[in-house]
């Protein structure tokens, strides 16, 4: 290639003009390009073979495959056993905990009282099902569910900051607002789905989560909830896509978005497979992330060290969980798929109340770590995140639980 002569003025990518739609992706991966795939294209895949396999199988062969699968999203791909990652990561680096007065002194002390209260419920859960039912699913499916879509909500604005620092342009204002609404109108569709809609067309059916709430609304509700999400997802893309060029590893992360909730909406069996196995997923690479070391450090974890030392971590909930896979009976349901294989073994029934009391507190650390607007927060996990500061003004707090 021909050097350029000096004072020639030529048009660079970001001068060019593009037609609305245009996607480019040089320099907009989130992570990187395997890992950003990775992260949606693993559990997709996982969930439409095994769910395409299930309707050539008898019915108990079906339940397997979805039991497998289940397992596999929980615990391979880390729905319950990355909670554990927020806490390492306290330990390795300080600034995390200390980005605001007052912090470690309001997180441990939530963490702790989030522990004892979480342990005792699902102590006395295992015990007399009958007591907390309802109390257990409406704490994983409510909480657990806003926690994975606000974790969707805060990567959507890191796509963001990063096409902001690769020249793009800014999200439009009715991205923004669009994106303000994503938790709470996508949490009341999943939430009214799994447990005020009927389960299918069949007559008496119950709701997918069936905690003795009663009647349910009929089963051809749904297609009302499906046209809320459609119209939702279909003025978003129009958003994103009219306004010039714009970042594809972000469309296509709000493709996957799209994806998973429309099938938790239309399949939950296996809509609630696909939501936990990407944000499993997602806290892996987001933890990787944060682990590495920046400069001004001390070493306290070298980089070849970050995934052994995660994976160390995560070993007590990953042994949980293969003891709780040989107990489980029947297709798993929800978040976390609470099982009652725990009930007839008191040590195991204290162990498996520990680990869920340790998601719940992981659910508290995480609600104060990411809260971006607070700007010595911001600054600290952006650098953490490989982020610089942006000029622009920050869009809606990232939240990465």
């Amino acid at each position: 290639m021909t050097p350029l002569s000096p004072g020639v003025a030529t048009a660079t990518e970001q001068d060019t003009p593009a037609a609305p739609g245009s996607l480019r992706f040089r320099r907009l991966w989130l992570f990187s390009p395997r890992a950003d795939l990775a992260i949606l294209g693993i559990p997709l895949a996982l969930t439409l073979v095994a769910a395409v396999a299930s309707a050539f199988l008898a019915p108990g062969a079906a339940d397997n495959a979805h039991r497998l699968l289940g397992w596999t999203a929980q615990n391979l791909l880390g729905n319950a056993t990355h909670v554990i990652l927020t806490f390492l990561l306290f330990g390795v680096h300080r600034d995390v905990l200390t980005a605001a007065p007052n912090q470690p002194r309001t997180i441990f002390a939530g963490a702790l009282g989030m522990l004892a209260v979480g342990a005792a419920l699902f102590f006395t859960f295992y015990a007399d099902r009958s007591i907390h039912t309802f109390a257990v699913a409406v704490i994983f499916n409510v909480f657990g569910m806003h926690h994975t879509l606000s974790q969707h909500r805060g990567l959507w604005s890191l796509h963001g900051l990063r096409g902001g620092q690769a020249g793009l342009p800014a999200p439009s204002p009715l991205e923004r607002k669009l994106q303000q609404l994503y938790v709470p109108l996508l949490l009341s569709i999943l939430l009214v789905r799994i447990f005020f809609v009927a389960e299918s067309a069949a007559p008496n059916a119950p709701a997918y989560l069936d905690v003795g709430q009663g009647v349910v609304l009929p089963w051809q509700t749904l297609p009302l909830l499906i046209a809320v999400w459609l119209g939702y997802f279909l003025l978003l893309f129009r958003s994103v896509l009219r306004s010039g060029t714009a970042s594809g590893p972000k469309v296509l992360y709000l493709l996957g978005m799209a994806t998973a909730t429309g099938l938790a909406l239309v399949a939950p069996s296996w809509g609630y497979v696909m939501l936990p196995g990407m944000h499993g997923l997602e806290y892996y690479v987001l933890s990787a992330r944060m682990l590495e070391p920046r400069e001004g450090d001390s070493p306290r974890l070298s980089q070849k060290l970050i995934w052994p030392a995660m994976v160390v971590s995560m070993l007590p909930l990953f042994a949980l969980g293969v003891v709780h896979g040989f107990l489980l009976d029947g297709p798993m349901r929800g978040s976390l798929g609470i099982g009652g294989g725990a009930q007839a073994h008191p040590l195991l029934r204290a162990l498996t109340s520990l680990g869920f009391a340790c998601v719940l507190a992981h659910y508290f650390a995480d609600a104060f770590i990411f809260r971006f607007r607070i700007p010595s927060i911001r600054q600290v996990m952006l650098r953490r995140l490989g982020f610089s500061a942006s000029p622009r003004p920050p869009l809606p707090a990232p939240s990465a639980q």
